[in-house]
């Protein structure tokens, strides 16, 4: 894995996941202005933390319902929710960052 700054930090990065080596967790900032919603992000942010291809990973569905996060976080609202997927601990707030840490 390459050690990068978290995404959120360099302007232009926005849905791309970056590598705190400090902290060892994974960064991601949402993109609102885009069509797709947080939950891809999220499934990203793992498939980055995890080495693994998206489609090979097993649904983060079967741990959390992805419609409600989709509803239940907007960028309106001040909400963190968090669960655990596999061996890795997210966190997802209305603000659009995600953090991924084992």
């Amino acid at each position: 894995m390459t050690d990068v700054e978290p995404a959120y930090d360099s302007p232009g990065l926005v849905d791309r996941v970056g590598y705190d080596p400090t902290t060892e967790t994974y960064h991601a900032l949402h993109d609102w202005t885009s069509d797709s919603p947080l939950s891809i992000t999220v499934v990203e942010a793992l498939a980055t933390a995890t080495g693994d291809e998206p489609t090979e990973m097993r649904p983060i569905h079967s741990v959390i319902d992805t419609d409600a996060l989709d509803r239940v976080l907007s960028r309106d609202d001040t909400v963190m929710l968090s669960f655990t997927w596999e061996d890795h601990d997210v966190q997802v707030s209305s603000s659009g960052e995600i953090i991924v840490s084992r």
